[in-house]
């Protein structure tokens, strides 16, 4: 627990009277790990409910920051009504506050918290016939017994205090023996030789070589046959002892969620970065990305700042047609992970403030003042023996104003708003030609459609002519057949009857 009556008040008005102003006394400077930090500052007071954390949580040096965060989240869920510690909110709640996507991403960090004796988990049953359970979190706000940390951050700075006093104390007592320990060396010198040196000899190896303890002779008038062997007054021989073998390196292992946050940081790398970098992942690209998750950023976060980089940083020109190319792959997979080291802010991302959304507003005084610094001929010490500073322009694309550096392009526009043009024109162009070809398309079915109609309407007047002759040559043929058998009934009419023979016709 603290040892203040409220923890939102630490420092706020300066030192405690109970506390001492902490004061160097090697250089009479007031040192940061002997005092409060007096830059920090209060600022906005919260008007939400807030969870006040104990001091010796923040100080367990064990304890990673997603189960700091997970203890908090418990211990803000603690009921202040109820006179105990009990929680029990659901391991699938706890993962979407802590922005995990999968329930079992808790377990270690809830099995971690246990380990540190922060909580104890109780499975509790109930329902019908028992059949449902649940934990239930008991979340301690006291240091175990066998608590052996800093308790507060008083005396967080009181240890740290007096072990750089026993530093200091140590150094001076080594510094006033020193010449105590050169002045005898030296007496024993003069003793033995019956000069005196005017200066003190080199310090002796810590052990003699075999042949100056037994009197023997140096390696080199050894008899032949007993090179790298000692010969002790018993005659014996003693072989050389083998060089000690060098330790192994020792490798590291990440957890899952480590290991799972590097996939998805190197999923993200771009095609072309992904064909250079060599098939093995190197230690300080694992490195890299675990430094930049420690810093307060998700593997998605991370992935977006790889994506935006390669483009922002020049890194796609440089592997584009007629491009320089890219020296260190492996170097250029840590400059799109690692954090940015141009702005102070720790929740600036690229200029922009992450959780928020907005410009960065210390990267946009930033931008200001070397402009102003530009437009007056002040030139940064770092440039000065490199001759004039590049020539800076803005690009003249609409709606955009992104600065540019070196030689001004002809057409003025960034290589972002190129690209967008170059796009816009070849989608226009094959807009064009899908229109042309969509009218030549139609004017050839017209022309094949007025082709069709004028063959269509040939045939049919070929067939009505044929059709009218087949007509008249069937009329033809009718006649001549009646007028046959008109004839035919005549004359069997004047067989049958000879009598009417008079009254025919000639």
């Amino acid at each position: 627990m603290s040892d203040f009556p409220d923890e939102n008040d630490l420092w706020a008005d300066g030192l405690p009277e109970d506390v001492e102003e902490p004061v160097d006394e090697a250089d009479g400077e007031l040192d940061e790990l002997d005092g409060p930090p007096v830059e920090f500052r209060r600022g906005r007071r919260s008007r939400y409910k807030f969870t006040m954390t104990p001091q010796w949580v923040l100080l367990m040096t064990e304890l990673s920051h997603p189960a700091f965060r997970l203890y908090c989240l418990m211990l803000a869920h603690v009921s202040s009504e109820r006179d105990d510690q009990l929680v029990w909110p659901q391991q699938k709640t706890l993962a979407k506050m802590l922005g995990y996507s999968r329930r079992a991403s808790v377990d270690p960090l809830i099995k971690l918290l246990v380990k540190l004796q922060l909580i104890e988990v109780e499975e509790k049953r109930y329902g019908h016939n028992n059949s449902r359970r649940r934990n239930v979190y008991t979340v301690h706000e006291e240091p175990p017994a066998n608590w052996k940390g800093w308790a507060s951050l008083q005396e967080f700075y009181a240890a740290e205090k007096a072990a750089r006093k026993a530093a200091r104390t140590a150094e001076k007592k080594a510094a006033e023996a020193a010449p105590k320990a050169a002045k005898g060396r030296t007496s024993v010198s003069a003793g033995q030789d019956g000069v005196t040196p005017t200066s003190p000899p080199a310090a002796a190896p810590a052990s003699a070589p075999e042949h100056e303890k037994t009197g023997d002779a140096t390696p080199s008038a050894r008899p032949h046959g007993e090179r790298g062997a000692s010969a002790t007054s018993g005659g014996t021989r003693t072989s050389k002892k083998a060089s000690p073998k060098k330790a192994s390196k020792t490798r590291f292992r990440m957890t899952r969620e480590q290991a799972a946050a590097v996939a998805t940081v190197e999923a993200a790398w771009p095609a072309a970065l992904a064909e250079l970098l060599p098939k093995y992942r190197p230690d300080v690209i694992r490195d890299a990305v675990l430094e930049a998750l420690d810093g307060g950023r998700t593997a998605d976060q991370l992935a977006a700042r790889v994506q935006r980089r390669w483009s922002t940083h020049g890194y796609a020109d440089a592997l584009a047609t007629g491009g320089k190319g890219i020296g260190s792959p492996v170097g250029v997979a840590v400059g799109l992970v690692r954090p940015s080291t141009d702005c102070p802010d720790p929740m600036c991302e690229d200029g922009v403030t992450i959780h928020v959304g907005d410009a960065c507003p210390k990267c946009e005084q930033r931008r200001l003042d070397r402009k102003a610094d530009r437009r007056q001929g002040r030139v940064p010490d770092q440039r000065k023996d490199q001759g004039p500073a590049p020539e800076c322009w803005t690009c003249e694309g609409p709606d955009c104003e992104k600065p540019g550096k070196g030689q001004r392009p002809e057409d003025g526009l960034c290589r972002t708003c190129r690209e967008q043009l170059q796009a816009a024109t070849a989608r226009l162009t094959a807009d064009l030609a899908a229109a042309d070809a969509e009218r030549q398309r139609r004017a050839d079915a017209l022309a094949w459609e007025a082709l069709l109609e004028d063959a269509y309407d040939e045939h049919q007047e070929r067939e009505d002519q044929a059709a009218e002759a087949r007509a008249t040559a069937e009329r033809e043929r009718q006649r001549a057949a009646d007028a046959a058998e008109n004839q035919r009934l005549r004359e069997e009419m004047l067989r049958q009857h000879p009598e009417l023979a008079e009254y025919a016709q000639a």
